[in-house]
């Protein structure tokens, strides 16, 4: 698939969930509906994100991060050096996609505040950027590559413990995988209330990519196994929205600081107050008893 190939015009489009998988289909098919799935809903929506469309810039940076975390899921059955330039590119691609998000976030957390309309000239400056990336030669190869990567990539053709592990059922990878990354979480999340924010932010991380983990198993899985991490799976949702709510409150004051302006920042100190602390402590409070149900 092309760009050209792209039916969306200037609007937000929410593809489908991926495919549901079946309990007894191979991980290497399994793998190429996931990745299909998360490149087709950045095709669908890239034209409503030159467009400036905030929603359409939501989606297209989900989708490349369930990209990541079903790369990071298959890991060594699909790993291969194709994989790691991509990668690198991604990185770049990220970079500018999350650059206008957070001030999309930022502005719509500082409605009537100083800041907001520094915000908004901020944004100006970094949709313009994304746009000419979205545009360029750059992003149209990486896309395509991306594709063949999928398709035919080095990792299709290896005939090792690589390409056992790919005829793998579902059912059996997915159990295992899913039951590894739970373990990790629950040991990343301990102490979570106490945590400063770089160690938050990777258990944010980590509780998002287990999250998709758990939605790309849907259909993989015998029902009453499902059904166990559907509990887990409402519980991260729920993590997910008090941990990104602090974290949009951590790039927010990060945001304030990198504006080279000491009298303009200290007009917007009077904002860091009481109330913002009392908040970050009862989400912190909320947050930690939420993993904690994770935890099991």
């Amino acid at each position: 698939m092309t760009l050209s190939a792209n039916p969306a015009k200037g609007r937000a489009v929410r593809s489908k969930r991926p495919r549901l998988l079946s309990p007894a289909m191979r991980c290497e098919t399994a793998f190429r509906l996931i990745l299909s799935e998360c490149l087709e809903e950045v095709a669908t929506n890239h034209e409503a994100v030159r467009a400036g469309d905030p929603a359409a810039l939501h989606h297209t940076r989900v989708a490349l991060t369930r990209l990541k975390a079903a790369i990071a899921f298959y890991g060594r059955m699909v790993a291969d050096p194709e994989w790691s330039r991509l990668k690198s590119e991604l990185k770049w691609l990220s970079g500018c996609l999350g650059t206008t998000r957070d001030l999309d976030v930022a502005i719509e957390n500082s409605k009537g505040r100083p800041e907001e309309r520094v915000f908004v000239a901020a944004r100006v400056e970094a949709f313009e950027r994304l746009k000419d990336a979205l545009g360029s030669e750059r992003y149209t190869q990486w896309f395509d590559a991306m594709w063949d990567w999928v398709g035919s990539g080095p990792w299709t053709a290896r005939q090792d413990r690589a390409a056992q592990r790919r005829a793998v059922p579902v059912s059996e990878f997915h159990a295992r995988r899913l039951a590894r990354w739970h373990k990790q979480l629950v040991q990343k999340s301990r102490g979570l209330q106490g945590m400063g924010k770089n160690k938050r932010h990777r258990v944010r991380l980590a509780g998002k990519r287990l999250r998709y983990a758990i939605e790309f198993s849907e259909g993989g899985l015998p029902e009453d196994e499902y059904a166990a991490w559907k509990v887990v799976l409402k519980h991260l949702r729920k993590g997910q929205q008090v941990l990104g709510e602090l974290n949009d409150a951590e790039v927010r004051r990060a945001l304030i600081e990198s504006v080279d302006d000491p009298d303009w920042q200290s007009g917007t100190a009077a904002h860091k107050n009481l109330d913002e602390r009392k908040k970050k402590s009862r989400l912190l409070r909320r947050a930690a008893a939420i993993y904690r149900k994770i935890s099991g």
